[in-house]
């Protein structure tokens, strides 16, 4: 057990390292890839050596892990006049699979429809964003507005999960659960990073007094909620 939880927190360092010198100036695919192999070399390591081969949910989420590092990958290519189709098509599968995961781990009822109303709610609240900034999608915007609905529902999807799995008299479990909500929220404020940069030719993002590159923002919210979710194997 020491020797499990020795090696997750070397990978955690791996991951900040190699987010860190991803953010410097200069780099290059190949630095991205490598920061990117970080957590799915998380998800894997959780998957076999925390006794997970029979989780269906670890399973799930490892190939979404595979299929983020691809769509990292992918985002540099334009298919059918699209900039960026194939790496969207990519996070949008795994996402898919994160939902999936997530409902494999707290099946669906009806007291899961109240979940249509934060849905509804982060999807409008996009769209208007989008419209008071005027970011122009292009010929990629059927893309990105099916990304969004899809993001959206793994967020609350993910967030549900992480909410019923807490035991609020154990705090292990709550911080189990934690570890899951962060991981998918973090996922999607580095989403709208992305499109701010990438669709909004913006550079900096404002925080209080001071002014950060809109990139290095990116690049922290994303790995740090793509590390949290391959964690989430953990539950």
């Amino acid at each position: 057990m020491t020797m499990s939880w020795l090696i997750y927190f070397m990978l955690l360092i791996a991951q900040a390292l190699l987010t860190y010198r991803y953010t410097q100036e200069n780099t290059t695919l190949k630095e991205k890839l490598a920061a990117s192999s970080i957590f799915v070399a998380t998800g894997i390591y959780l998957l076999v050596y925390d006794n997970n081969l029979s989780s269906p949910y670890a399973w799930l989420i490892v190939t979404g892990l595979v299929l983020s590092f691809l769509g990292d990958w992918l985002l540099k290519y334009t298919l059918c006049g699209m900039p960026g189709l194939p790496g969207i098509a990519s996070f949008a599968a795994a996402h898919i699979l994160y939902i999936s995961a997530y409902i494999v781990r707290q099946p669906l009822d009806r007291n899961a429809l109240w979940l249509l109303i934060p849905w509804a709610v982060i999807i409008i609240t996009a769209l208007l964003v989008q419209k008071k900034i005027k970011i122009d999608f292009s010929g990629s915007g059927p893309a990105v507005f099916g990304y969004i609905m899809i993001i959206s529902a793994m967020v609350c999807l993910g967030c549900r999960a992480g909410i019923l799995y807490m035991d609020f008299a154990d705090i292990i479990s709550i911080g189990k659960g934690l570890i899951l909500v962060a991981g998918v929220i973090l996922f999607m404020i580095s989403d709208c990073g992305v499109a701010f940069h990438m669709f909004g030719k913006k550079e900096h993002i404002r925080l209080g007094k001071k002014t950060f590159s809109l990139d290095t923002f990116n690049l922290i919210t994303y790995y740090s909620g793509q590390f949290l979710i391959a964690s989430s194997i953990l539950m």
